[in-house]
């Protein structure tokens, strides 16, 4: 017999050596096993559903933070039944939970954004690029630390990112260009000339080790440029999430009329509806509508 706090690391090296999961959900799934671990003491061929939604619903976490437990904990078992550990998955009798749709939090007033602006170029290299490029482009942090030097593409007319493990799992090319990403064309021309002569196989963006950059060597920075130019809430942390710029540039296009299915394709949606909280945001062309056209009222 064997216990959830004797397994769940294993259950992560297996994991990550079979799914490639990225740093983030491989984070996301050890704090949410190792909490589950203290409390689910009894060996795994004996717990039930109940013994895991009394863990659970023990505290009144959100309806997201319940959602992602479940996620880890349904992985895990799901691996367990496999390794003969314990007959069923308990996960299975245990009902999803419904979360409510949240509209994206773009930041919206232009002096914010020119304080973010600011904070950015503050940056040291290379994360004054790396932000950058989330700035400009819209895309997930993690798929800018897994670029490799290979999936920067320069040529005239092409300039664009090959992004091969997207959250969704379907690659796309993000497409640059030096009137709609003007500073992360620039960047990217003087940047990849530093690295002239390198395999295309090696991170773009590299520590003083030479290793890929972690998240917490990004989310570290972005705390200090925030801080310098004192973009900080009342608890002394950034005002803005990073991914709050993946929020704001999608309203931008939204903003200037593109269609949402250029939108989509911006941000590597799989699914319209993703997209379609942004559109919900533009409320200056319902106000338009209204205030300027009343005989649509009529």
């Amino acid at each position: 017999m064997t216990t959830l706090l004797e397994q769940y690391e294993v259950f992560l090296t297996d994991a990550q050596y079979r799914s490639r999961f990225r740093p983030q959900t491989l984070r996301a799934y050890r704090n949410d096993l190792r909490a589950a671990a203290a409390y689910l003491t009894v060996p795994l061929d004996q717990l039930t559903a109940i013994d895991i939604e009394h863990w659970l619903y023990q505290d009144a976490a959100a309806a997201s933070t319940t959602v992602r437990r479940i996620a880890s904990l349904r992985a895990f078992f799901s691996w367990a039944v496999l390794q003969q550990l314990c007959p069923t998955n308990p996960l299975d009798e245990i009902e999803a939970v419904r979360v409510p749709r949240r509209l994206p939090r773009p930041i919206r007033s232009n002096d914010e954004r020119n304080a973010v602006a600011q904070a950015i170029m503050m940056a040291p290299p290379p994360y004054r690029l790396l932000f950058t490029l989330l700035r400009e482009t819209g895309m997930r942090a993690g798929e800018v630390l897994a670029l490799n030097l290979g999936d920067v593409m320069l040529d005239s007319g092409r300039e664009g990112l090959h992004v091969r493990e997207p959250k969704n799992g379907n690659e796309r090319i993000v497409v640059l260009g030096p009137t709609s990403t003007p500073r992360s064309v620039r960047g990217l021309r003087a940047y990849v000339r530093t690295l002239a002569g390198q395999p295309s196989h090696v991170p773009l963006f590299r520590s003083n080790r030479g290793t890929r950059l972690s998240y917490d060597a990004l989310h570290y920075q972005w705390a200090q440029v925030c801080k310098a130019v004192a973009l900080l809430d009342d608890a002394g942390k950034p005002r803005y999430t990073l991914h709050q710029l993946r929020h704001t540039r999608a309203s931008e296009l939204v903003e200037q009329g593109h269609r949402l299915e250029i939108v989509q394709r911006v941000l590597g949606h799989k699914d319209l509806r993703s997209t379609q909280g942004y559109a919900e945001l533009n409320e200056m062309q319902v106000r338009q509508a209204l205030e300027y056209h009343p005989e649509s009222m009529r």
